[in-house]
């Protein structure tokens, strides 16, 4: 909507003073011309016509100068309504070329860069809507098995469909076994939903590798002593890396899980660091299955498995835990594996 009171207020003020400034000079002009010849007159008149002329000249100049910088402000006013009407998409909308110009395109290209900040804060959150209900979705859907179990266990117990106690026994583990998995995925899942969401701050600081590794053997032993596997470290003590500690323990935790679930037993699991001036990598070895090609370039996917039946309790978020956990902490992580040979799990800081 077009609005004429700056333009009004403009030619109130320069008629208000430019007909004070005229009226003075007229009575100084008469006051001068009184009792000067002929020619004197003529030329105060002169002085008069030219001063007029003058004034109506810088009006009029004045006004355009007004009326284009209104029209710049009204052009971005308008470019302004139409993003707004458009939701903040700029496509197909193209400002004139006054607003590239001057005060008002420095107007215009703040107001584009705050455009696109809105945008791209509606678009984040879009996407965050997009991945909870992703979530969601997944976790709905993993939990589904581990509950249908559970359900006909409890179906059993409770109709006295099991006869004997040893059977009792067996299904009250079992279905402890799968309150445990359900445990694992949704914690896994929260956290994994934390990093993604950027809510996770890592404490990135010095910390001595060695230390972190007996961390992740203390936390394994459970799993490893139950198989009969062995866990061998091989860390120098001086080693030193730039990392959150307890994320970094939980990531290598979740690498060393499965490896020990896709190994025999009686089998070694190693851990090798190596460093130069350049990086640190560590290497997780295992001397299990193995994974095929196809199996290598899911291996990080949420709720991937290579196999149910090497571990049917299995959730497959671990490793996607492990991958956005040293990622976020401007790591790199990366496997390698033969079929029948084991895989090589390595991380680079």
């Amino acid at each position: 909507m077009k609005s004429n009171f700056e333009r009004d207020n403009f030619k109130k003020l320069y008629w208000l003073v430019g007909g004070i400034l005229l009226m003075l000079s007229i009575v100084l002009l008469v006051l001068i011309g009184m009792g000067a010849d002929s020619s004197t007159k003529i030329a105060l008149i002169m002085i008069g016509v030219t001063e007029v002329l003058s004034l109506v000249m810088l009006y009029i100049l004045s006004m355009r100068a007004v009326n284009s910088a209104y029209d710049a402000v009204e052009n971005a006013s308008d470019m302004m309504k139409s993003l707004t009407a458009s939701n903040g998409e700029m496509e197909g909308i193209e400002a004139p070329g006054v607003l590239r110009e001057g005060s008002v395109g420095i107007l215009y290209d703040n107001f584009e860069k705050l455009v696109d900040m809105f945008r791209e804060g509606r678009n984040r959150e879009q996407r965050e809507k997009e991945y909870l209900k992703d979530v969601m979705s997944d976790i709905s859907h993993q939990l589904k098995t581990p509950l249908a179990s559970m359900n006909v266990f409890i179906d059993l117990l409770v109709n006295d469909k099991v006869s004997t106690e040893d059977e009792k026994k067996k299904i009250l583990e079992e279905t402890g076994n799968q309150v445990t998995r359900m445990e694992w995925m949704v914690l896994s899942m929260l956290k994994l939903a934390r990093i993604e969401a950027g809510a996770v701050s890592f404490e990135k600081r010095e910390c001595q590798l060695s230390n972190v590794l007996d961390e992740v053997r203390g936390g394994i032993r459970y799993l490893t002593d139950m198989r009969s596997q062995k866990l061998v470290i091989d860390c120098p003590e001086d080693i030193k890396i730039e990392a959150d500690p307890e994320w970094l323990t939980e990531a290598i935790i979740n690498i060393v899980k499965n490896a020990s679930d896709y190994s025999d037993e009686n089998t070694t699991i190693d851990i090798n660091v190596e460093q130069n001036s350049v990086f640190t990598r560590i290497y997780i070895r295992d001397h299990g299955i193995g994974m095929t090609e196809e199996t290598m370039t899911h291996i990080f996917d949420r709720f991937y498995r290579a196999s149910n039946d090497v571990n049917p309790n299995s959730v497959g978020i671990g490793l996607s835990l492990s991958k956005s956990i040293v990622e976020g902490m401007g790591g790199k992580i990366a496997v390698e594996s033969t079929p029948g040979e084991g895989s090589v799990f390595k991380i680079q800081f």
